[in-house]
C-alpha cells in the first residue's frame, strides 16, 4: 500500500473515532433530554388525573375547569390507574394495566417513581387528598420522540459515513500534499548516476524543516559517495600505474636479453634486474594485501604495552639500519594499566613502523624524537623528523593508497604505508593528525584510546 493511501486511511481512522465518540455523546445526550421531557409529561399528567378525579371539592372552579380541559388530552398508548393507600383500585380504565402491591409499596415509599419498560415510561406519585391517600400510575409511550430519535439517528449514520468518504479524499489531497516534498527528493535522487554523482539536492538555507534535513542528510551521503569513488578511481590508477611498471621493466629486459647470444656476466646481470623488479612487484603485492586485510573487521585484540612495542619498532629500526635514528621518550604514568591498550600487535607494529620509516627516511641522517604519552583516557605517540615536510594541500592527501607528494618523488616508495597506518589506527578507534612545514619537518601525532 503506498503511503499517501496509509496516511489517508489512518487519518479517517482517526476522525472517525473521534467523530463517533461525539456523535455518540450528542444521541445520548438528546435521547437523556427526551426520557426526561416526556417524564415530565407523565409526572404532569399523573397530577392532572389525581386533580381530576380526587381534587374536584378542593380546586376552584377556574382551576378545576383547566383540569378537566386537559384532562382528555391521553398520550400515546397511555395507561392510568388510581389506588387507594390500601392498594384498592379505585379509577380504572378498560384497558389500564394493573400493578403489583410491591410497586404500589415503592411508590408510598417514596412517593414518586420513575420507571421504564422497553418503549413504556411509567411514573407513579403519591397523592394526599382530604378525602384519603392515593396512588396514581401513569404510563405511556413517547411515539413521536421515539420517532424523532429515529430520524436523527438515520441522519447522523448518513453524516457519519459520508464524512468518511469526505475525510479520506480531503486526506488524500493532503498526502499528496504533504508528501511532495519526498516526492521531488527521490524523483532528483532517480536522476543521479555514478556519473553525476556531484549533483546536490536543493535546501532551503533560510527556512529549514524536516526535508530540508533529509536534502542536507542525503547531500553529505553523496559527498562520502563522490569523494570514496574518487579516491578509488584515483586508487586503480596509481596501482595499475605502479603494478605495470615492474612488469614492463621484467618484460623489456627479458625481451632485450633474448635479442641475441649474451656471456654469462651479462645473463646474470639481467636476471638480476628481472630479480629486483619482481622484489618490487612482491612489495607491492603484499602492501595491497596487508592494505585489503586492515579493511576487514580484525577483532582478534590483546592487551598491548605501548612502551614496550615503541622499544621493540625501534630495536628493529636500530638492526636494520645499523644506527640508532629514533630517540624516544616516555612521559607515562606508573600505573600499569595506562600502558596498556586493546589491540591487535602485529597491525599496529606495522602501523608506528611506517610513519618511524618515513620518518627515519625523509630525514636524512637527522635525529627522529618519538614521544609516548598518556592524556585524556588515551596514548599519544608524537613522531617528529625534521625532513623535507608536507604542504598543506597534500597533508589531506597523503592517506589515500599510492599517493605520494610531489616533493617526495625523489624518494624510495609507493604511498602505500601511511593509507595502511591510517586504516590500522581507524580500526582500533584511533586517530592521527599531522603538522607540518615545508623544509623544516613533520609531527604526526597517533591518538590509541585506553578502552
Amino acid at each position: 500500500m503506498k503511503v499517501k493511501n496509509r496516511l489517508s486511511l489512518q487519518f479517517t481512522f482517526m476522525f472517525a473515532i473521534l467523530l463517533l465518540v461525539v456523535l455518540t455523546g450528542i444521541y445520548v445526550l438528546v435521547e437523556h433530554n427526551r426520557l426526561k421531557s416526556f417524564m415530565n409529561k407523565l409526572d404532569e399528567r399523573a397530577v392532572t388525573v389525581a386533580q381530576f378525579y380526587l381534587a374536584e371539592d378542593n380546586l376552584s372552579k377556574d382551576i378545576f375547569r383547566q383540569v378537566a380541559k386537559k384532562f382528555p388530552q391521553s398520550l400515546t398508548h397511555e395507561s392510568i390507574r388510581v389506588y387507594d393507600d390500601k392498594f384498592n383500585s379505585k379509577f380504572t380504565r378498560e384497558d389500564s394495566i394493573s400493578w403489583k402491591h410491591d410497586f404500589l409499596s415503592q411508590i408510598v415509599k417514596k412517593k414518586s417513581i420513575h420507571l421504564r419498560q422497553g418503549e413504556t415510561q411509567i411514573t407513579g406519585i403519591y397523592y394526599p387528598d382530604n378525602s384519603g391517600n392515593f396512588i396514581v400510575v401513569v404510563s405511556a409511550i413517547d411515539d413521536r420522540g421515539l420517532h424523532d430519535m429515529e430520524q436523527l439517528k438515520l441522519i447522523m449514520t448518513a453524516f457519519f459515513i459520508s464524512s468518511l468518504f469526505i475525510t479520506f479524499f480531503i486526506g488524500r489531497i493532503f498526502a499528496r500534499i504533504s508528501l511532495q516534498p519526498i516526492v521531488s527528493i527521490t524523483d532528483n535522487l532517480k536522476r543521479i548516476r555514478a556519473s553525476s554523482l556531484h549533483h546536490r539536492l536543493s535546501v532551503n538555507q533560510a527556512k529549514t524543516d524536516e526535508t530540508d534535513n533529509l536534502s542536507s542528510a542525503i547531500n553529505q551521503l553523496l559527498e562520502h559517495l563522490e569523494q570514496s569513488f574518487e579516491s578509488q578511481k584515483s586508487f586503480v590508477a596509481n596501482a595499475s600505474h605502479e603494478l605495470r611498471t615492474p612488469i614492463t621493466s621484467i618484460l623489456g629486459e627479458a625481451e632485450i636479453t633474448l635479442m641475441k647470444e649474451r656471456s654469462p656476466e651479462e645473463y646474470k646481470h639481467a636476471l638480476l634486474e628481472i630479480v629486483g623488479s619482481v622484489e618490487r612487484l612482491n612489495y607491492i603485492i603484499n602492501s595491497l594485501m596487508e592494505l585489503m586485510q586492515t579493511n576487514l573487521d580484525n577483532k582478534d585484540f590483546q592487551s598491548i604495552r605501548i612502551d614496550e612495542l615503541i622499544w621493540e619498532i625501534a630495536d628493529e629500526l636500530a638492526f636494520k639500519t645499523n644506527t640508532d635514528p629514533v630517540k624516544i621518550s616516555y612521559d607515562l604514568p606508573a600505573d600499569q594499566s595506562k600502558r596498556t591498550l586493546q589491540g591487535n600487535r602485529q597491525l599496529l607494529f606495522i602501523a608506528i613502523n611506517n610513519i618511524l620509516k618515513n620518518a627515519i627516511k625523509f630525514s636524512v641522517g637527522q635525529e627522529v624524537l618519538c614521544t609516548v604519552s598518556y592524556k585524556n583516557q588515551q596514548m599519544v605517540i608524537a613522531i617528529k623528523d625534521t625532513g623535507i615536510g608536507i604542504s598543506s594541500a597534500d597533508i589531506k592527501k597523503i592517506f589515500q593508497p599510492f599517493y605520494r607528494s610531489t616533493n617526495a618523488l625523489n624518494f624510495s616508495g609507493y604511498g602505500i604505508g601511511l593509507s595502511l597506518t591510517n586504516n590500522i589506527v581507524k580500526q582500533h578507534n584511533g586517530s592521527i593528525q599531522v603538522e607540518s612545514v615545508l623544509g623544516q619537518g613533520t609531527v604526526f601525532y597517533v591518538y590509541l584510546p585506553i578502552n
